[in-house]
């Protein structure tokens, strides 16, 4: 009772304390602006021991009665100061008394401050990543911009704090761009970004903290107030080493510098360079569409880097071997080998996924696979195979109908090769000799073009580094590219290279790749790492690539490009350095999807362990979830967790992460890919998430419940039988990128989503409608962030036209249209896109019943149609779009056995593909496509005969045929047989 009755004194006397240091502020102007800075500082301090006295723990101790005692004082000493100005003249004896008794104060509460923060933990720095310090300070800018901009209440009481740290995270920021080129090189400065890195992380794990709910009012503050004094300890060694000439004692930077205004540059050929065996290539060939009528394996064979994969897609897109094979499929078999889903891989070559096949059990898609081969010739190739099993597993599969089918594999392993097929002899490839190195070298880093005479003794020593390896000379030739064109520079990277005396290839390998990451600039270096989130072999969308990046923050905003343009450059530095592999390609040959060879794979996940960039989870690494369910969630500390597991043993483990701010599932094929599953731990154990990617595990027909607890999230992406999406999703209002799989079809999306004024892309894989009502179609709420939408259900009518101008910085649209049953008959059924001035990408299927005309945006420049079955006579009005490049027509778009083309008209267009329309006579020339590049031609069994004097159109570059009838393929073999140089035909049954 007593102790309870001294408790609540000492809040009295602190509350009065309070209201006496508010009274000397809000007094005497003269005195405020002697001593402003100290009384503020004082009051700071004073406020957070309120708000321990105001909580003070039930617990009893020496060290609690040691901080009551010493708050008692301070307390007491502010209202001695208070009645001192108040009945004394303002004298300078005075104002020296005060300046004393601020000090004195400030020492106090700095005292009570170190205990407090025994009592309290602290953040520690040990969990957070030691990389993108520079981007991590500038997204934390970002981030403290949007929450002045929200007004966010969490933080109201934190306020004077945040502009302090905002304050000087604006210095830090211009320091380290100033220092970006040397923190790499002098140990000084790297010493200084470092601790910089490190509390910017722990500002943004505070604030966010905050934000969410994360710890108690007064952690929060002692929170803050260390941090304040850790980052004036840090700028006033920054601004020492300002005073500093930053040229002494630090060496030439080897490369030049590069921040996020990236020169151009190019992204390599589609067809990678190889290891010219044209002899061995030769034989290979003729195995494979020669030789006997069985069915035979073909087996390349290597160590990791020289070019196995890159001569087997060589060979796969041979013009020979696609027009002898029926079928061709590829697929991965990688270290982590699943059978099921390698059939799948397989399948989705043939004939594509459906959700039958995926309902499809394990002895069903064997069965499955089997039948679509049986009775045709086929080619498949089985990359990166590291065991027989794969090949057990499968060989069941593949039907010896006796028409020279064929079976390529690649392997690191001899042994794996001969077990598979004892009989046929593998293809051992061969190191490149110092001449071919060379070679490659300068057709890597010139591009063909000579190279200058005084770099012609260093380069050649630096091919000789190499040690004949081609994954070697071509990291090193992008590494040459960005280093200037003087031999000291380039004798530097031999000074590298040559520190230690390596014998073995593979080992002079990692030295050389090793060496091209630390080379990388420092925006690059997060974006390449976060490969390692990804499994090895698979390729990766670079759509959702960049969208990660973005939401990771490493990408910085610009005003003279977008966000996904600047992740576009990076990537195609990337490219250009030969540390990322070019996959698949867009029509128009920007990049579709990429990954990186397995050595630097292995490269970002030893440098992301090192620099705790990101940690992998799984049963290889971990627990064996088959043998072992943990009792409790295991609670991992990394930023970034990349979990790879079989759904249920995801499910069962439940991890956790307090810290962790990014979440990327990758499922393992099991037998019920489509089974639901509770995912709501998730939202209780991860609460400070900013990404979160769970597009490979089906949630069921509903949200889970506390999704929207959240609120950090950037980028969402969910599976599962919903048909519709919860309006607490407005909670997560950073929301920029939010993804939907809907297994069951129709996914409703809230009237509320109009108001996540942040979003960029969303994204509904099979078909979203707006839940809106006709008074909700006149709101004036617009999405001007929103760049990507898919695929949004849209009727013709005023209807659509009020829904489209929500979107007026569209950039690009996939969308279904329908007839609106509240539509009067005979009303224009075709939506007017129009509107959409800065529309470039418009990808439309469905059935327009009763057609107006159609209006596409001029800006235009790719259009995709698909099920529209609309009359030729419409085409003139997509021919009229002047900066139209790219127009494919799939799946009876257009229907009609005519097709008559009109002068005037596709006069940029540089991409044409037709596939599945029943047209007849196709009537053109050459004076109709004057700047075709490409002509795809797929399923268009009824047509005749494609022009023949396309043959003449000078920028034409390619004509693919595949499935079309033997007319088609004569009249292109035809113009194949003109010899035109450049002009590349590929015919497939």
């Amino acid at each position: 009772m007593r102790e309870s009755l001294l408790l609540l004194l000492l809040k009295i006397l602190v509350l009065k304390a309070d209201f006496y240091l508010l009274e000397i502020l809000n007094g005497n102007a003269n005195l405020l602006s002697l001593a402003n800075d100290r009384i503020e500082s004082v009051h700071e301090g004073l406020k957070l021991l309120m708000t321990f006295v105001a909580n003070v723990p039930e617990e009893s101790s020496d060290h609690l009665e040691f901080i009551l005692t010493n708050i008692e004082a301070v307390a007491k000493r502010i209202i001695y100061l208070y009645h001192s100005v108040l009945t004394n003249k303002i004298t300078e004896e005075l104002i020296e008394r005060m300046y004393l008794t601020l000090s004195e104060l400030l020492d106090q509460i700095k005292i009570n401050k170190a205990k407090l923060r025994e009592l309290y933990p602290q953040v520690q720095g040990s969990c957070f990543p030691k990389t993108n310090g520079l981007g991590c300070v500038d997204f934390l800018l970002r981030n403290l911009k949007e929450l002045q901009t929200h007004k966010s209440k969490s933080i109201a009481t934190v306020k004077n704090q945040i502009e302090r740290i905002q304050g000087d995270m604006e210095f830090f920021r211009s320091f380290l761009n100033d220092r970006v080129k040397e923190s790499t090189q002098h140990q000084e400065l790297k010493g200084l970004g470092e601790r910089i890195t490190e509390v910017a992380y722990k500002v943004e794990y505070v604030i966010d903290s905050i934000e969410v709910g994360i710890g108690d009012h007064l952690q929060h503050l002692l929170w803050l107030d260390s941090l304040l004094e850790d980052i004036s300890h840090i700028k006033k060694e920054a601004v020492k080493s300002y005073q500093k000439k930053t040229c002494d004692g630090i060496p030439h930077n080897v490369t030049r510098s590069s921040d996020h205004m990236i020169s151009q540059v190019s992204a390599p050929e589609p067809d990678e360079v190889v290891v010219s065996l044209s002899d061995q290539e030769e034989v290979i060939i003729d195995r494979l569409i020669k030789g006997s009528l069985q069915q035979d394996m073909v087996s390349l064979v290597g160590m990791p880097g020289i070019g196995k994969t890159t001569l087997a897609k060589k060979l796969y897109n041979d013009s020979r071997v696609t027009y002898h094979f029926h079928i061709r499929a590829w697929c991965c078999i990688s270290q982590v080998y699943s059978k099921r889903q390698v059939l799948l891989d397989i399948l989705s070559n043939i004939s594509g996924l459906t959700d039958y096949i995926h309902k499809m059990t394990d002895e069903d898609l064997d069965l499955e696979l089997y039948q679509q081969l049986k009775g045709r010739r086929y080619l498949i190739v089985m990359d990166d195979m590291w065991s027989t099993e794969a090949w057990d597993d499968l060989e069941r599969s593949f039907p010896d109908d006796k028409n020279g089918s064929r079976l390529l594999i690649t392997s690191r392993i001899q042994n794996v090769a001969l077990n598979a097929k004892p009989n046929s002899d593998p293809y051992l490839l061969r190191l490149l000799t110092d001449d071919e190195s060379w070679s490659l070298l300068q057709l890597k880093s010139f591009h063909g073009k000579g190279c200058p005479t005084e770099l012609l003794g260093v380069g050649k020593e630096i091919a000789q580094q190499c040690k004949g390896l081609p994954l070697s000379v071509v990291a090193v030739a992008g590494l040459l590219e960005r280093t200037e064109k003087k031999p000291d520079l380039w004798k530097q990277i031999v000074d590298s290279l040559s520190r230690r005396l390596i014998d073995d290839p593979q080992t002079q390998c990692k030295e050389i790749l090793e060496l091209s990451y630390e080379h990388l600039p420092y925006n690059l270096k997060a974006c390449f790492l976060y490969f390692g989130a990804f499994l090895e072999d698979k390729d990766i969308s670079v759509r959702k690539l960049i969208w990660l990046w973005i939401a990771e923050g490493f990408i910085k905003k610009s005003e003279e490009k977008s966000l996904e343009d600047i992740g576009e450059d990076y990537l195609m530095d990337l490219i250009s350095r030969s540390l990322v592999l070019v996959s698949k390609r867009r029509s128009m040959g920007r990049v579709k999807t990429c990954r990186v060879h397995d050595m630097l794979h292995d490269l970002c996940l030893s440098r992301s362990k090192e620099e705790m960039f990101l940690q992998p989870i799984t049963k290889y690494n971990d627990v064996d979830f088959d043998l072992y369910y943990p009792s409790k969630p295991l609670i991992y500390e990394r930023h970034r967790l990349c979990i790879c597991l079989e759904r249920r043993h995801f499910i069962k483990s439940k991890p956790s992460g307090p810290r962790t701010r990014s979440l990327l599932f990758s499922a393992i094929a099991d037998r019920y890919p489509r089974c639901p599953y509770d995912i709501t731990f998730i939202f209780q154990n991860f609460k400070l998430l900013r990404v979160l990617d769970l597009e490979s595990i089906n949630m069921g027909m509903f949200f889970p419940i506390g999704f929207d607890l959240l609120v950090q999230l950037r980028y969402l992406a969910v599976s599962g039988d919903l048909d519709s999406i919860p309006s607490s999703i407005a909670s997560l209002w950073k929301l920029e990128t939010f993804v939907v799989k809907g297994l069951k079809g129709m996914v409703v999306l809230p009237v509320i989503i109009w108001s996540m004024r942040m979003l960029r892309h969303v994204h509904v894989n099979s078909c979203a409608m707006f839940d809106l009502q006709d008074d909700q179609l006149e709101s004036s709420l617009v999405l001007d962030n929103l760049v990507t939408l898919s695929t949004p259900a849209l009727s013709g009518g005023k209807e659509t036209v009020k829904i489209l101008r929500r979107f007026p910085n569209l950039h690009r649209l996939r969308c279904i249209v329908f007839e609106s049953p509240s539509s009067p008959m005979g009303c224009d059924q075709f939506a007017q896109f129009d509107i959409l001035n800065q529309l470039e990408s418009l990808n439309i299927s469905g059935r327009a019943l009763n057609q107006g005309e159609l209006s596409f945006p001029l800006n235009l420049k790719k259009l995709t149609l698909s099920r529209l079955r609309l009359p030729w006579k419409h085409m003139s009005a997509i021919g009229r779009l002047q900066n139209l490049e790219v127009l494919k027509l799939l799946s009876n778009a257009f229907e009609g056995r005519i097709w008559d083309m009109r002068e005037g008209e596709f006069l940029k267009l540089k991409f044409l593909k037709l596939d599945s329309l029943n047209v007849v006579e196709w009537n053109a020339t050459c004076d109709h496509l004057l700047n075709l590049q490409q002509l795809v031609l797929r399923h268009c069994k009824e047509l005749e005969a494609v022009p023949f004097s396309f043959g003449e159109i000078p920028t034409l570059l390619m004509i693919q045929v595949q499935r079309c009838g033997l007319s088609t393929e004569e009249s292109v073999r035809d113009i194949e047989e003109q010899g035109i140089e450049g002009l590349k035909i590929f015919i497939s049954h």
